[in-house]
Protein backbone atom coordinates (compact mmCIF):
# COMPACT_ATOMS: atom_id res chain seq x y z
CA UNK A 1 0.00 0.00 0.00
CA UNK A 2 2.40 2.60 1.14
CA UNK A 3 5.41 1.78 -1.31
CA UNK A 4 3.03 3.13 -4.70
CA UNK A 5 3.78 6.10 -3.27
CA UNK A 6 7.28 6.09 -3.70
CA UNK A 7 7.24 4.36 -6.61
CA UNK A 8 8.71 5.78 -10.14
CA UNK A 9 6.86 7.80 -12.90
CA UNK A 10 5.94 4.54 -14.86
CA UNK A 11 6.27 6.10 -18.35
CA UNK A 12 8.28 9.82 -18.83
CA UNK A 13 7.32 9.84 -22.67
CA UNK A 14 3.72 9.80 -21.87
CA UNK A 15 3.46 12.13 -19.24
CA UNK A 16 5.23 14.25 -21.69
CA UNK A 17 2.78 14.19 -24.05
CA UNK A 18 -0.18 14.09 -21.31
CA UNK A 19 1.39 18.06 -21.13
CA UNK A 20 2.04 18.85 -24.83
CA UNK A 21 5.74 18.29 -24.78
CA UNK A 22 6.91 15.94 -27.99
CA UNK A 23 10.39 15.06 -26.36
CA UNK A 24 10.85 11.95 -24.68
CA UNK A 25 13.42 13.36 -22.47
CA UNK A 26 14.74 16.54 -20.72
CA UNK A 27 17.88 18.09 -19.46
CA UNK A 28 17.09 19.48 -15.72
CA UNK A 29 17.53 22.90 -16.41
CA UNK A 30 15.49 25.61 -14.98
CA UNK A 31 14.27 26.74 -18.42
CA UNK A 32 12.79 23.08 -19.03
CA UNK A 33 11.43 24.03 -15.06
CA UNK A 34 9.36 26.55 -16.07
CA UNK A 35 8.13 25.21 -19.19
CA UNK A 36 6.73 21.89 -17.42
CA UNK A 37 5.46 23.96 -14.84
CA UNK A 38 3.55 25.64 -17.21
CA UNK A 39 2.47 22.89 -19.48
CA UNK A 40 1.13 20.99 -16.79
CA UNK A 41 -0.83 24.34 -15.61
CA UNK A 42 -2.53 24.63 -19.00
CA UNK A 43 -3.08 20.45 -19.82
CA UNK A 44 -3.91 18.79 -16.30
CA UNK A 45 -6.54 20.82 -15.04
CA UNK A 46 -7.27 20.97 -11.22
CA UNK A 47 -10.58 19.42 -10.23
CA UNK A 48 -12.15 17.92 -7.20
CA UNK A 49 -14.88 15.71 -9.41
CA UNK A 50 -13.44 12.52 -6.95
CA UNK A 51 -14.19 13.78 -4.00
CA UNK A 52 -17.50 16.22 -4.82
CA UNK A 53 -19.27 13.55 -7.10
CA UNK A 54 -18.03 10.50 -5.85
CA UNK A 55 -17.08 11.18 -2.53
CA UNK A 56 -14.03 9.39 -2.34
CA UNK A 57 -10.73 10.21 -0.95
CA UNK A 58 -8.16 10.05 -4.18
CA UNK A 59 -5.41 7.18 -4.17
CA UNK A 60 -2.17 9.09 -3.63
CA UNK A 61 -0.59 5.84 -5.20
CA UNK A 62 1.92 6.85 -8.66
CA UNK A 63 0.41 4.02 -10.39
CA UNK A 64 -2.83 5.08 -9.45
CA UNK A 65 -2.07 8.90 -10.18
CA UNK A 66 -0.52 8.33 -13.38
CA UNK A 67 -3.39 6.08 -14.57
CA UNK A 68 -5.60 8.89 -13.52
CA UNK A 69 -4.02 11.98 -14.74
CA UNK A 70 -1.62 10.56 -17.69
CA UNK A 71 -3.93 7.68 -19.02
CA UNK A 72 -7.39 8.54 -18.36
CA UNK A 73 -6.41 12.13 -18.92
CA UNK A 74 -8.29 13.64 -16.11
CA UNK A 75 -6.98 16.27 -13.38
CA UNK A 76 -7.12 16.47 -9.43
CA UNK A 77 -6.16 18.50 -6.32
CA UNK A 78 -2.86 18.93 -4.86
CA UNK A 79 -2.35 16.53 -3.42
CA UNK A 80 -2.74 14.37 -6.57
CA UNK A 81 -0.75 16.66 -9.61
CA UNK A 82 1.98 17.80 -6.96
CA UNK A 83 2.70 14.44 -5.74
CA UNK A 84 2.65 13.18 -9.94
CA UNK A 85 4.53 16.49 -11.37
CA UNK A 86 7.15 15.49 -8.19
CA UNK A 87 7.45 11.68 -9.94
CA UNK A 88 8.07 13.76 -13.31
CA UNK A 89 10.52 15.83 -12.01
CA UNK A 90 12.50 12.84 -10.46
CA UNK A 91 12.54 11.01 -13.24
CA UNK A 92 13.56 13.95 -15.46
CA UNK A 93 16.60 14.36 -12.85
CA UNK A 94 15.72 17.35 -10.39
CA UNK A 95 17.14 17.48 -7.21
CA UNK A 96 13.77 17.94 -5.33
CA UNK A 97 11.82 17.35 -1.97
CA UNK A 98 7.86 17.50 -1.30
CA UNK A 99 6.70 20.53 1.28
CA UNK A 100 3.69 20.28 3.32
CA UNK A 101 1.40 24.25 3.14
CA UNK A 102 -0.73 26.17 4.56
CA UNK A 103 -2.87 28.65 2.23
CA UNK A 104 -3.15 32.07 3.63
CA UNK A 105 -4.45 33.81 0.98
CA UNK A 106 -7.57 35.63 2.03
CA UNK A 107 -7.43 34.27 5.22
CA UNK A 108 -6.46 36.37 8.34
CA UNK A 109 -6.32 33.35 11.20
CA UNK A 110 -3.40 30.63 10.48
CA UNK A 111 -5.10 27.56 8.94
CA UNK A 112 -4.13 23.74 9.48
CA UNK A 113 -1.63 22.14 7.10
CA UNK A 114 -4.04 21.36 3.45
CA UNK A 115 -1.44 21.63 0.26
CA UNK A 116 1.50 19.94 -0.83
CA UNK A 117 4.15 21.97 -3.57
CA UNK A 118 7.79 21.48 -3.97
CA UNK A 119 11.20 22.40 -3.48
CA UNK A 120 13.67 22.46 -6.53
CA UNK A 121 17.05 22.72 -6.39
CA UNK A 122 19.41 23.84 -9.19
CA UNK A 123 22.61 25.24 -9.24
CA UNK A 124 22.69 25.49 -6.00
CA UNK A 125 19.12 27.97 -6.38
CA UNK A 126 16.20 26.91 -4.66
CA UNK A 127 13.16 27.42 -6.32
CA UNK A 128 9.42 26.79 -5.29
CA UNK A 129 7.28 24.85 -7.44
CA UNK A 130 3.55 24.24 -7.21
CA UNK A 131 1.06 23.13 -10.08
CA UNK A 132 -1.94 21.98 -7.73
CA UNK A 133 -3.46 25.35 -6.45
CA UNK A 134 -6.61 26.34 -7.51
CA UNK A 135 -5.64 30.21 -6.51
CA UNK A 136 -3.34 32.92 -7.83
CA UNK A 137 -0.17 30.95 -8.60
CA UNK A 138 2.86 31.71 -10.60
CA UNK A 139 3.22 30.23 -14.22
CA UNK A 140 6.80 29.53 -13.78
CA UNK A 141 9.05 28.49 -10.46
CA UNK A 142 9.76 31.43 -7.93
CA UNK A 143 13.08 31.55 -6.82
CA UNK A 144 13.76 32.28 -3.04
CA UNK A 145 16.33 34.46 -4.29
CA UNK A 146 14.07 36.91 -6.57
CA UNK A 147 10.81 37.18 -7.95
CA UNK A 148 8.63 35.97 -10.84
CA UNK A 149 5.38 36.93 -12.01
CA UNK A 150 4.64 39.41 -9.24
CA UNK A 151 5.83 36.79 -6.56
CA UNK A 152 8.43 36.03 -4.27
CA UNK A 153 9.48 33.99 -1.17
CA UNK A 154 9.57 35.85 2.12
CA UNK A 155 10.84 33.68 5.18
CA UNK A 156 8.86 34.62 8.58
CA UNK A 157 10.41 32.64 11.81
CA UNK A 158 9.29 29.40 11.51
CA UNK A 159 7.34 30.05 8.11
CA UNK A 160 8.38 30.67 4.73
CA UNK A 161 6.03 32.51 2.30
CA UNK A 162 5.05 32.85 -0.90
CA UNK A 163 3.77 36.39 -1.38
CA UNK A 164 2.43 38.01 -4.18
CA UNK A 165 2.51 42.02 -5.43
CA UNK A 166 -0.88 43.12 -5.08
CA UNK A 167 -2.65 46.94 -6.01
CA UNK A 168 -3.37 47.10 -1.68
CA UNK A 169 0.06 45.69 -0.98
CA UNK A 170 1.90 42.62 -0.46
CA UNK A 171 -0.11 38.78 0.67
CA UNK A 172 0.40 36.05 2.00
CA UNK A 173 -0.16 32.92 -0.55
CA UNK A 174 0.90 30.11 0.59
CA UNK A 175 3.49 29.18 3.83
CA UNK A 176 5.20 25.92 4.24
CA UNK A 177 8.10 24.98 6.66
CA UNK A 178 10.99 24.48 4.44
CA UNK A 179 12.11 20.65 5.36
CA UNK A 180 11.09 17.72 2.99
CA UNK A 181 7.61 16.45 3.88
CA UNK A 182 7.53 12.37 3.46
CA UNK A 183 4.81 11.11 1.14
CA UNK A 184 3.39 8.84 3.35
CA UNK A 185 2.68 11.98 5.64
CA UNK A 186 0.07 13.66 3.04
CA UNK A 187 -2.07 10.24 3.62
CA UNK A 188 -3.87 11.61 6.77
CA UNK A 189 -4.06 15.46 5.57
CA UNK A 190 -5.38 14.24 2.10
CA UNK A 191 -8.10 12.06 3.98
CA UNK A 192 -8.99 14.94 6.21
CA UNK A 193 -9.20 17.24 2.92
CA UNK A 194 -11.35 14.84 0.99
CA UNK A 195 -13.62 13.02 3.58
CA UNK A 196 -13.82 15.99 5.86
CA UNK A 197 -17.82 16.79 6.10
CA UNK A 198 -16.99 21.07 6.23
CA UNK A 199 -14.46 20.49 3.29
CA UNK A 200 -14.94 22.73 0.88
CA UNK A 201 -14.66 20.00 -1.38
CA UNK A 202 -17.21 18.25 -0.42
CA UNK A 203 -19.27 21.29 -0.66
CA UNK A 204 -18.80 22.97 -4.10
CA UNK A 205 -17.69 21.22 -7.77
CA UNK A 206 -14.37 23.29 -8.88
CA UNK A 207 -12.79 22.49 -12.06
CA UNK A 208 -10.36 25.53 -13.24
CA UNK A 209 -7.45 25.64 -16.35
CA UNK A 210 -4.84 27.87 -17.56
CA UNK A 211 -5.30 28.41 -20.84
CA UNK A 212 -2.55 30.98 -23.12
CA UNK A 213 -4.93 34.10 -22.93
CA UNK A 214 -6.19 33.75 -19.31
CA UNK A 215 -7.86 31.08 -17.31
CA UNK A 216 -11.81 29.01 -17.35
CA UNK A 217 -13.13 27.06 -14.45
CA UNK A 218 -16.36 26.02 -13.11
CA UNK A 219 -17.40 27.06 -9.65
CA UNK A 220 -20.28 25.27 -8.65
CA UNK A 221 -23.16 25.75 -11.63
CA UNK A 222 -21.09 28.45 -12.59
CA UNK A 223 -19.05 28.03 -15.80
CA UNK A 224 -16.60 31.06 -16.37
CA UNK A 225 -13.70 31.97 -19.33
CA UNK A 226 -11.17 34.78 -18.34
CA UNK A 227 -9.94 35.63 -21.89
CA UNK A 228 -7.05 38.83 -22.63
CA UNK A 229 -9.12 40.35 -20.36
CA UNK A 230 -12.95 39.95 -21.26
CA UNK A 231 -14.62 37.44 -18.90
CA UNK A 232 -17.72 35.35 -20.10
CA UNK A 233 -19.88 33.24 -17.62
CA UNK A 234 -22.70 30.58 -17.84
CA UNK A 235 -24.69 28.47 -15.97
CA UNK A 236 -24.73 24.94 -16.04
CA UNK A 237 -28.22 24.50 -15.98
CA UNK A 238 -28.29 20.38 -16.50
CA UNK A 239 -26.20 17.01 -15.51
CA UNK A 240 -26.03 17.15 -19.48
CA UNK A 241 -24.52 20.44 -20.08
CA UNK A 242 -21.86 20.29 -17.18
CA UNK A 243 -20.44 16.78 -18.54
CA UNK A 244 -20.42 18.48 -22.26
CA UNK A 245 -18.85 21.40 -20.75
CA UNK A 246 -16.43 18.91 -18.70
CA UNK A 247 -15.47 17.31 -22.13
CA UNK A 248 -15.25 20.62 -24.19
CA UNK A 249 -13.29 23.11 -22.22
CA UNK A 250 -11.38 20.95 -19.90
CA UNK A 251 -11.09 17.42 -22.10
CA UNK A 252 -12.65 15.34 -18.74
CA UNK A 253 -14.87 12.78 -19.61
CA UNK A 254 -16.95 10.54 -17.32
Amino acid sequence: MYSALTEPLPDLAAYLRRIGIQEDTLEPTKENLDRLIYAQLTHVPFEDLTVYRDRACPDLGIPALFDKIVSRRRGGYCFELNALFYALLQAVGYDVYPVACRIRYGFDMLRPLSHRASIVTIDGKKYFADVGYGGPSAHCAVPFDGEAEGFFIRPEGNFTNVCRHEEDGDKKVISFDDRPFLPIDFIPLNYQIAMAPDSYFQMMLLVNLTTDTGSKSITGDVYKCHDNGKVTERKLSSEEELLQTLKDEFGICL
